[in-house]
């Protein structure tokens, strides 16, 4: 593989600004964003540039670590020279055995990380040993029904002080039933519901066929972002955040007008066919979807973004839809709301970093990543 650093850029200015009430303040009313394409320098290594899997930045924001699957390794790649610096090397087995198949990491602090996926959990050394594991049995947590019937390894994430995991307990491949804090010193825990969240399951589509499945459509996530836990819905504009300190859990709305407040309608949530499944999803895919949420310390303002009208366009073979930002101050007040013209698909798979959107790439046999960079 090329040693030599490529960077190179398609720099589009496009100016955005359509704003929802001129008796308000919109922060984007005069919104600009760049994009470039910028590629990793992995030196004289060898391996599948596209496997990267989840991205977590470091605690300083100048490193970004990501999943590589087939090794069984967490690669760190310094953002600022825009190196590959470290492989982290983890074990298929023993006693420092790795969850296999992760759905989930997460970079705690300088030197241990977070693996887990549906029925395993553990806090990691970087080095490759393992800390300590992490239960997703039920049972073995005070105050949960014995006959909880749900899996507490979806979307599970850990404080970064190690006491507290929440997560969002679901059966089979149905969205999230509501929110479980475990307190992993005391092994307790409690199970809250989440109704502003629930309509999700409304828009999600389910086709079996022998003993496979197959669901699609919009789901809850869970994020920690600047201190604080972050339960959202790409199907509502609606949030809960939950703060650790004060065991409180409450509900976030904001008043959009530039898009709808949430999706509306009903639409079946099983269907006989494979066909079926993708007509009602793209059905779905046409109402509004929201975003995670990404904060911006140099700003001190948390963003989303949004996108809707999602739809096949035949002859590019590609879906394409209307795109949106939204910004909110630090209390999550909104503040700005624009279309962003000229892009025309929701960035995906990737990070942000104060106000860039990275989002993963690959460039002949590299990794990289499309960077948006957002001006206002």
């Amino acid at each position: 593989m090329r040693k030599l650093l490529m960077f190179f850029s398609y720099v589009l200015f496009f100016s955005c600004g359509r704003s929802t009430d001129s008796s308000s303040v919109n922060i984007l009313e005069n919104l600009t964003y760049s994009v470039d394409t910028v590629v990793v320098d992995v030196g004289e290594e060898i391996f599948m540039p596209g496997a990267y899997y989840r991205f977590e930045l470091s605690e300083d924001g100048n490193q970004v670590f990501t999943y590589f699957e087939p090794e069984l390794e967490v690669h760190e790649i310094d953002l600022n020279t825009l190196k590959l610096v470290k492989r982290h090397k983890f074990e298929k087995d023993g006693p420092n055995m790795i969850p296999m198949y992760i759905n989930y990491m997460q970079n705690l602090n300088e030197s241990e990380l977070f693996f887990a996926n549906s029925i395993q959990a553990g806090i990691f050394k970087k080095t490759g040993e393992k800390v300590k594991s992490v239960s997703l049995k039920p049972e073995d947590y005070t105050g949960l029904d014995p006959d909880f019937p749900f899996n507490l390894g979806n979307a599970i994430l850990i404080c970064p002080d190690q006491k507290t995991a929440l997560t969002l307990p679901n059966q089979g491949l149905g969205v999230a039933d509501g929110l479980a804090i475990l307190n992993l010193e005391e092994m307790t825990g409690k199970f809250l519901k989440l109704p502003a969240l629930e309509m999700t399951k409304n828009f999600r589509v389910l086709f079996k066929q022998g003993n496979g499945a197959v669901s699609t459509g919009e789901n809850q996530g869970l994020k920690w972002i600047n201190g604080q836990f972050i339960v959202d819905s790409g199907a509502t504009s609606d949030i809960y955040i939950y703060d650790q300190a004060g065991d409180s859990l409450r509900l976030v709305t904001f008043p959009h007008k530039l898009v709808p407040k949430a999706k509306t309608g009903e639409f079946p949530s099983e269907v006989d066919s494979n066909e079926r499944r993708r007509e009602i999803t793209d059905e779905i895919a046409k109402q509004i979807s929201f975003s995670q949420f990404y904060w911006n310390e140099n700003h001190q303002i948390y963003y989303r973004m949004g996108e809707m009208n999602r739809i096949l366009n035949e002859e590019a073979k590609k879906y394409t839809a209307d795109i949106y930002l939204f910004t909110y101050d630090k209390d999550f007040i909104l503040t700005g709301e624009t279309e962003i013209e000229g892009m025309d698909f929701l960035p995906l798979n990737g990070f942000a970093k104060d106000n860039k959107l990275y989002m993963q790439w690959v460039v002949d046999e590299n990794p990289a990543f499309i960077v948006y960079s957002f001006n206002f």
